[in-house]
């Protein structure tokens, strides 16, 4: 058992195994060949009147090349509102991304480019409404692992009509290398084989991933607000190094320099000097979104055994000191009716002493840090904060959480009448990194499940399921926020149905998460 929970706990990426199911010689040739915009179009990081536009050009010489673009209100793009050139350059790859100003708020776009008389496919993008919305909708997803199966998530997203964003929490890619040596097979493998360490390495496997024709339609149709998580550099990461970085692979910050910059060019993110993922999207007075880094910003080394938590130093830090200052003073000034934050790791604690005292904590996520999760709980229910959604990924399984200060203490926290809550955690499930039943019987699984859901041990806990993949819909409203897991019914075959889903309510300005039948 207690074999199991470490797979659980410590939210284990594992590496799958055995022959691919495509020919990629053959998948390459028909797919990217004589296509300049094999690797689709992108959007993202919306405000009210901008929006980020990305692409990559299929140039295979050293010579930088220019590409057209223009952006309109109709799907003929007839009606122009914005139009431009960009030269795609040897030095980024020949990606090319830029901010597109001056745009109406709350509104759908269209976009294309126009290289070597090749035009792109037309994308979809929509801008951030100013203050009087009724209501917003955000597609959730984190650890889209192309080894462990297909992309069908992004499939039912693209599908969807009524998106404002999706929030991407991490795990964009993974860093292993392909591994046949155990017993399970991998669904598809990785290039290059080997784990990347290098510029190159990384460039080739966001290239693999951005192949996908289900990731491709997400992006294309939808604008991402994305963060990083450990795998778009090493399992484990932090500030000075990775679990899964060794001395024999060469300088760390080497390393995590190439997989910033590399991410900074394959994501529709905001460009910045310093090349940091934190910052705020304002969603009019229905929603500010802060997005967090809790990897290489300010993260120190995790601890090796929750033993050490009573003896760890109060000063560790996960984001840092000037990070959670910004975060704190953003939610404190901020007057949107929902505050939510994008965050990497589990938030809330979660207590798995009942399976196992060794790995009783999950030390990579927030329960590795409490002092400075404490001070940030403090420093909310200090300024009376309230209807803060945090929104996490990373564990490859789904949670519904009170969000309080102190789940065991029946004198501050109520959970049938919702005293001392301050707002929820949402976990997403991943798109298709392996969860619990893929390592052991799915029943099982499910009663590890039941387990952890205790109302002695985790009374905060609503909800979980660690058995199946897909992503979160988060509809924010002056009322309500809902939070529906939506599930695909395998990431073994390339079908884009659901399994089922579940969604949980938060009333604005109530005190309790509650279950939610719509």
């Amino acid at each position: 058992m207690r074999l199991l929970v470490l797979f659980f706990s410590l939210s284990l990426f594992y590496r799958a195994q055995a022959q691919p199911l495509y020919n990629s010689a053959i998948y390459l040739q028909k797919n990217v060949l004589g296509n300049m915009f094999a690797f689709g179009v992108a959007s993202g990081d919306p405000s009210s009147n901008s929006v980020v536009l990305w692409t990559k050009l299929n140039w295979k010489y050293t010579s930088n090349l220019q590409v057209q673009w223009e952006i309109a209100e109709d799907t003929a793009m007839q009606q122009i509102v914005a139009k431009g050139v960009k030269f795609a350059k040897m030095e980024s790859a020949f990606t090319v991304k830029f901010k597109v100003e001056d745009l109406q708020p709350g509104k759908t776009y269209f976009y294309r480019f126009l290289a070597k008389d090749q035009y792109s496919p037309i994308g979809r993008t929509k801008t951030a409404p100013t203050n009087g919305a009724s209501e917003l909708k955000f597609a959730v997803v984190s650890c889209n692992n192309y080894q462990h199966g297909y992309f069908n998530a992004y499939r039912l997203i693209a599908n969807r009509c009524d998106i404002d964003a999706v929030i991407h929490l991490g795990d964009y890619i993974y860093e292993y290398g392909v591994n046949r040596t155990g017993k399970k097979p991998q669904i598809r493998d990785h290039i290059p084989e080997h784990e990347i360490l290098t510029l190159v390495d990384y460039r080739s496997r966001y290239a693999q991933y951005r192949l996908d024709e289900d990731l491709q339609e997400a992006h294309r149709l939808h604008p991402f607000i994305a963060v990083w998580d450990d795998h778009e550099f090493a399992n484990n990461t932090y500030k000075d190094g990775a679990q899964n970085h060794q001395a024999a692979e060469g300088e760390w910050e080497e390393r995590k320099k190439c997989a910033r910059q590399v991410y900074f060019e394959w994501l529709p993110i905001a460009d910045n000097d310093s090349l940091s993922i934190i910052r705020k999207l304002n969603y009019g007075d229905l929603a500010e979104v802060f997005m967090l880094d809790g990897r290489v910003e300010g993260r120190d080394k995790q601890l090796e055994h929750p033993n050490e938590l009573a003896q760890a130093d109060i000063d560790r830090t996960m984001i840092g000191k000037s990070q959670a200052d910004w975060l704190v003073r953003g939610l404190v000034e901020s007057k949107a009716k929902w505050k939510v934050m994008g965050n990497q790791v589990m938030f809330s604690e979660l207590d798995m002493h009942k399976l196992s005292k060794k790995y009783a904590r999950n030390l990579d996520a927030w329960d590795g840090y409490p002092s400075e999760r404490n001070k940030l709980l403090n420093d909310m229910y200090t300024a009376n904060l309230k209807n803060i959604l945090v929104l996490t990924g990373d564990i490859h399984t789904s949670f519904g959480l009170d969000l309080v200060r102190h789940p065991q203490d029946k004198t501050s926290y109520n959970r049938k009448t919702g005293k001392g809550v301050i707002g929820a955690e949402i976990v997403t499930p991943s798109v298709s990194s392996s969860n619990l039943d893929e390592r052991i019987p799915r029943g099982l699984a499910k009663l590890v499940g039941k387990l952890v859901k205790d109302k002695k041990t985790n009374p905060h806990m609503k909800y979980n399921n660690l058995v199946d993949h897909g992503y979160v819909l988060l509809q924010l409203s002056a009322k309500d926020a809902v939070a529906t897991w939506v599930y695909c019914k395998t990431v073994k075959e390339n079908r884009a149905d659901m399994r089922k889903s579940k969604s949980w309510i938060t009333k604005y300005d109530a005190n309790h998460l509650t279950k939610y039948r719509p």
